[in-house]
């Protein structure tokens, strides 16, 4: 493998930080917008939740309400009254110096966290031997749960689906009962705050999490799992006195943030200049670092009653300070969240084999039915109130994203009907290349079976976004095909919820058309589509023969397993093959035929690594096309011999890719038939010019463009429904904090009339 990247090392921070005066001197560092939780109680709960809204999802900034210490209960949200319950709770803490997992029990780590403290000093704390023992991911204890059920606004906490008896900031001055649509009954038509609790619980993803650490202890640079909202609340620190006769230091944790819409930005900064993917979340930036990044950044300094509310994929990590501090923190997602899941973070997650814990696609469909039980108790309600319209538009939003599921796994009508297996859905099954959840649709090896563990049968599946990309088995074909649903129930579910939009919406007939239709005016191939066609065009090799297997190594061989070695042309085999051969036109080696993509103008070949690296081009986006013109023919090739072509204008590399070893995550039986995803593209981006700062402002640019043009799409929307959506378009109904209406480019702030 060619040589990397130098890495950034990790540097700590110094326990006499001046937070103050690095904010102050630092241009590109700025603090998050606070506002007091006294702000809820005087304007209400649905005004806060609608600046969270605007200004958390949509416009993806940070926000930190300040002032929970007040509503906290200290005799419950303490270091005593914690060693006095769970004192003999063995936990597994994490020790960041040697990343390694240690079980202790809860009352012997409270009881050295002094210790583990003081070992730190203005002097040392570079020191990297040291112990760092963080006690984090524990589960949060039910009286706690049961405290903070009572005091955070309602659509904010964990798995909330409906109103419930509420205490805190906004609980006596807020509208909220008008959310109850039939006044006195005990079926209320409200939206749920967070989907997941449209899950059945046997389905649903336990996130509420305590985070207890000491000075020095931290969490790497990281974006909240599958773009979800992240919520994270100090409910006790050390405050400088004397503790079982130890004197001890205040805790506070300092946060580092980006805003959502700088995640490329963000990313590529990680890859290019510190040699880290942030996808993988094992490396904690410097503040060297930080303040050299061509991006802001927001600095929180999280004290004892401080919730933070954390954006869809924002870029933070977070540096524990002093004794002790502790906090309970919980990931929520909605409509927003689960469309930047499908499109972004699950895409990104599969290429590093991370699991997928939160089901998206299952969240999607059991969202709708909950929606459509709403809508049907709804009835005749006026659809005035601007619960019912938020609803339907959360519907209508639900509706468009399983459109896009169920019309990817949709297979050809031209091609022969594949058997499918059918499994009922049980959200267990997960993909054995990069762990994801497959909600229906997926393949299987009848001839890769084995015992497990459990001496239960272990199959190997894979998702078909895996196999498109030539993830799969070392038997490359001959899978079979298996749903989890039978394909006529989701048609038969798609046209009741299709009928259930036409009913309020009615003019809206051509956008929300039949499925047949819809699979028609498609102007690509779907992604069950492509693997019903690799399946036929792709060699099947028979594991169980392993003379025949290698023979056929070398033609199975990766085309970037080449990369590095000595460049020697191989010629064709004039042996019987199964398939036809090819030369790529960008590396210039022969390879089968099912490993090349064919311009469907020139008939030029390019194999698939090769338009990976070079133009960051993915598998599957050339074999969804039907007529695939290649980068020679649109005038962009980056080969040596088109640059001297004076009519092309050569592609660069829009990102780093550093390459990912998924062989130590992935099935020991998989491999990667298509292109190797181990390799980087280093050796394209510095034939381009190795420009990180132009990529990055080139992306930070498209990300500027597209949030403000979203947001222009949403104000003329919000104009054109009025009062009925209970918005105003210049959101001026909107309580902020004087800090947060000072924000630059806030948009919660009108442009300047030109």
């Amino acid at each position: 493998m060619p040589a990397q990247r130098p890495r950034a090392a990790f540097e700590p921070f110094s326990p006499d930080l001046d937070i103050k005066t690095l904010v102050e001197s630092t241009p590109n560092f700025e603090y998050a917008a606070r506002i007091h939780c006294d702000a809820i109680s005087e304007n209400g709960l649905e005004i806060f939740e609608k600046l969270v809204l605007l200004h958390v999802v949509r416009g993806g900034k940070p926000l930190v309400v300040e002032g929970f210490d007040r509503w906290l209960d200290s005799s419950i949200f303490s270091e005593k009254w914690l060693r006095s319950h769970y004192s003999a709770k063995t936990e597994i803490a994490r020790n960041l110096t040697t990343k390694t997992d240690l079980p202790l029990t809860i009352g012997h780590y409270l009881k050295n966290m002094p210790l583990l403290t003081n070992q730190w000093n203005e002097y040392n704390y570079k020191d990297l031997d040291r112990q760092r023992i963080y006690l984090k991911d524990i589960d949060c204890p039910p009286r706690w749960y049961d405290q903070l059920k009572k005091i955070i606004p309602p659509g904010l906490f964990y798995l909330n689906t409906s109103p419930r008896a509420f205490e805190g900031p906004g609980a006596t001055t807020s509208t909220h009962d008008r959310h109850d649509m039939y006044a006195g009954s005990d079926n209320p038509i409200t939206r749920p705050g967070d989907l997941m609790s449209c899950l059945p619980p046997g389905m649903r993803a336990e996130n509420l999490m305590c985070y207890i650490g000491h000075e020095g202890t931290y969490t790497p640079a990281h974006q909240e799992m599958c773009a979800s909202l992240g919520q994270n609340i100090m409910v006790e620190a050390s405050d400088g006195s004397i503790e079982y006769g130890k004197e001890t230091k205040p805790g506070s944790s300092v946060w580092f943030m980006t805003e959502s819409k700088d995640r490329k930005a963000v990313s590529e900064y990680w890859m290019s200049m510190l040699g880290h993917d942030i996808d993988i979340e094992d490396h904690f930036a410097q503040i060297n670092a930080w303040k050299a990044a061509p991006f802001k950044t927001y600095i929180v300094e999280q004290n004892p009653g401080d919730f933070i509310l954390v954006p869809p994929l924002a870029a933070h990590q977070v540096w524990n300070r002093g004794t002790r501090t502790m906090k309970v923190a919980w990931n929520r997602t909605t409509p927003e969240t689960l469309e930047k899941a499908l499109e972004v973070a699950l895409p990104d997650a599969r290429m590093v084999c991370r699991d997928e814990q939160y089901k998206n696609k299952a969240i999607v469909f059991y969202s709708l039915e909950h929606y459509s039980t709403l809508l049907s108790k709804a009835g005749a309600i006026n659809s005035d109130y601007p619960t019912i319209q938020q609803i339907q538009k959360d519907f209508e939003h639900l509706f468009g994203l399983f459109t896009d599921i169920i019309l990817s796994e949709s297979f050809s009508d031209k091609l022969p009907k594949d058997d499918v297996e059918y499994v009922p859905f049980d959200s267990n099954i997960t993909c054995s290349y990069c762990r994801g959840n497959i909600f229906n649709r997926f393949l299987t090896c009848p001839s890769c079976v084995g015992p497990s563990a459990t001496d239960e049968e272990d199959t190997y599946d894979v998702c078909m976004e895996c196999y498109a990309m030539g993830r799969s088995c070392a038997c490359i074909s001959k899978l079979k095909w298996v749903e989890q649903f039978h394909w006529y129930d989701l048609q038969d579910k798609y046209e009741t919820w299709r009928q259930q939009i036409l009913a309020f919406r009615p003019l809206v007939k051509d956008t929300y058309d039949r499925l047949p239709a819809q699979r028609s005016r498609l102007a690509k191939r779907t992604l069950a589509e492509i693997c019903q066609l690799e399946l036929r065009r792709r060699p099947w090799v028979d594991i169980s023969k392993p003379t025949v297997q290698s023979d056929h190594l070398e033609e199975l061989e990766s085309d970037s397993e080449r990369v590095g070695r000595a460049r020697k042309r191989r010629k064709p085999r004039r042996k019987d093959s199964y398939q036809q051969t090819g030369r790529c036109h960008i590396c210039r080696y022969f390879e089968p035929m099912w490993k090349l993509a064919s311009c469907s103008c020139c008939r030029t070949n390019y194999c698939y690594g090769s338009l990976f690296r070079a133009f960051n081009i993915k598998p599957q986006a050339t074999m969804e096309m039907y007529e695939w013109k290649c980068p020679k023919c649109r005038k962009i090739c980056s080969c040596a011999a088109c640059r001297r072509d004076p009519t092309m204008s050569p592609s660069q590399p829009a990102c780093t890719l550093l390459g990912h070893d998924t062989r130590k995550i992935a099935d020991p039986r998989s491999v990667e038939s298509l292109v190797d995803f181990r390799q980087s593209n280093l050796r394209w981006i510095k034939k381009a010019g190795d420009d990180e700062i132009v990529r990055m402002k080139k992306q930070q640019k498209e990300a500027d463009e597209k949030r403000n043009q979203s947001l222009v799409e949403h104000s003329i929307q919000l104009e054109e429904a009025g009062p009925v959506m209970g918005y105003a378009p210049n959101y001026g109904d909107i309580p902020v904090d004087p800090a947060l209406e000072r924000l630059e480019g806030s948009f919660l702030r009108l442009p300047d009339p030109e």
